[in-house]
């Protein structure tokens, strides 16, 4: 038979109200105090029910700590107790409550993580227009640079009159959007702004991609396109003009005939030049190019293409300097193409260094490198074209316009990596510029 509590209680006063009535009859024949025989009654009664709260004592103690979230909380009751099973089904719904609550934070600790390891920024906004949550990521973008933007207007993170009309179109008549922002340090974001089915509080959610990398590979390739297409036209319109001239009847003119000959002859030499300078940057780039690996001394690459490049700078008065550090140590590598890459270096230099100005190319070994610079006291770069100058057809501004291709410091920059190596490249408008190589040395020279 099961008990519950008040029915308990009623028995156990019955039973003293009926003990009591009993003493009372035997006061009544033996003569005994009543008062004695009450307090007595009294007692047992007392005693009784005390052993019969103690128990809900302990179940209002652990309750109470469960509710303020100790879900550690047992209630121990013996089994011979009529609240053992009560008892056990509390201890059941701690122990389950805290293993859903758990793995609830467990996982909530997983998503976060994983959110705040995108590089993607990701903010969530409530009904009304605030930030309801915001990654890491979201801090980098935000302009106001605060560490909690939680329950902060949307417009403090991004102040765009776009993406706040979208924010509230999402939030309102849930609508998708996606809008393409620039930002003022030329960043480029992607923001998607979707609406929270079923989110509670949370309304939308916009979700912020950088695009600046692609929207750069974008802007190089429609500058190549242009610049390849400028590069052909000039040669191929100067062909045609002499083509016409010549079938105008200057071909009876076999003096005149002779100079435009020569014209086209220059302008198909440069034609040639830029297919070859083309298909052989394709052929690096692709690793088609089969390098004749050896051991080489830098030393001699630079003797050489200064040797080479020195009579166009004494035509042009430049005072071309040499400093090589002793015992470099060997690389491996192609010293021809090596060396092809210096005169380049050596030839930009020289063109682009006005009469009376000093052009220097120095080597020296560098943490297990060797590096090789080539500086001039030209005009310098500016800085925005310094990041591009190792592009295809790319060409840093009016003052290195002439002349050339386009393509040599793209080939420079494609050879030394294919040597496991890099360049680098740095300038001051007005005070020259410096480039440099970085081949590793060979593993087995000493210090390498």
């Amino acid at each position: 038979m099961r008990w519950n509590l008040p029915r308990r209680l009623i028995a156990v006063h019955s039973l003293v109200a009926a003990a009591a009535v009993a003493a009372l009859a035997i006061a009544g024949e033996t003569g005994a105090p009543v008062i004695a025989i009450v307090v007595i009654a009294a007692t047992a009664s007392a005693l009784l029910s005390l052993s019969a709260l103690r128990p809900l004592g302990e179940f209002v103690r652990a309750a109470e700590k469960a509710a303020r979230g100790d879900l550690s909380q047992r209630v121990e009751i013996g089994s011979g107790s009529a609240l053992a099973e009560l008892a056990e089904a509390f201890n059941r719904m701690t122990r389950a409550l805290e293993e859903r609550i758990g793995a609830a934070s467990q996982d909530r600790g997983r998503l976060m993580a994983a959110l705040n390891s995108s590089t993607d920024a990701v903010v969530a906004v409530d009904a009304h227009g605030k930030i309801a949550f915001a990654n890491t990521a979201a801090q980098e973008i935000s302009e106001q640079r605060r560490p909690d933007l939680t329950g902060k207007p949307f417009a403090w993170l991004v102040p765009d009159e776009r993406l706040l009309e979208a924010i509230r179109a999402s939030r309102q008549e849930g609508r998708r959007e996606v809008l393409l922002m620039e930002r003022p340090n030329r960043q480029h974001l992607q923001v998607i702004v979707t609406p929270i089915v079923g989110g509670g509080e949370w309304s939308a959610l916009a979700v912020f991609h950088d695009v600046t990398d692609a929207k750069r590979v974008e802007r190089v390739r429609r500058d190549f396109v242009a610049n390849v297409s400028h590069e052909l036209r000039t040669p191929l319109a100067s062909v045609k003009s002499v083509i016409e001239t010549l079938r105008g009847g200057a071909l009876e003119d076999h003096e005149t005939a002779r100079d435009f000959l020569t014209r086209m002859d220059m302008e198909v030499d440069r034609l040639v030049n830029l297919v070859e300078e083309l298909l052989e940057l394709s052929r690096i780039e692709s690793g088609e190019v089969p390098l004749a690996r050896q051991s080489v001394q830098l030393s001699e690459v630079v003797a050489s293409a200064v040797e080479r490049m020195g009579p166009a700078a004494r035509h042009r008065g430049l005072d071309l300097k040499v400093d090589v550090q002793q015992g470099l140590p060997p690389v491996v590598g192609d010293a021809a193409r090596l060396e092809r890459v210096v005169v380049s270096l050596l030839d930009n230099a020289i063109k682009f260094t006005p009469p009376e100005g000093t052009v220097q190319v120095s080597a020296a070994s560098n943490d297990g490198r060797v590096a090789i610079t080539v500086r001039d006291s030209g005009a310098g770069i500016d800085p925005e074209d310094l990041p591009r100058i190792f592009e295809r057809f790319y060409k840093a501004d009016r003052s290195r316009q002439g002349g050339g291709t386009g393509l040599g410091l793209a080939i420079v920059k494609h050879t030394v990596e294919a040597h496991g190596g890099s360049v680098a490249a740095e300038s001051e408008p007005g005070r020259g510029s410096a480039f440099t190589i970085f081949v590793p040395a060979s593993p087995a020279s000493p210090g390498a």
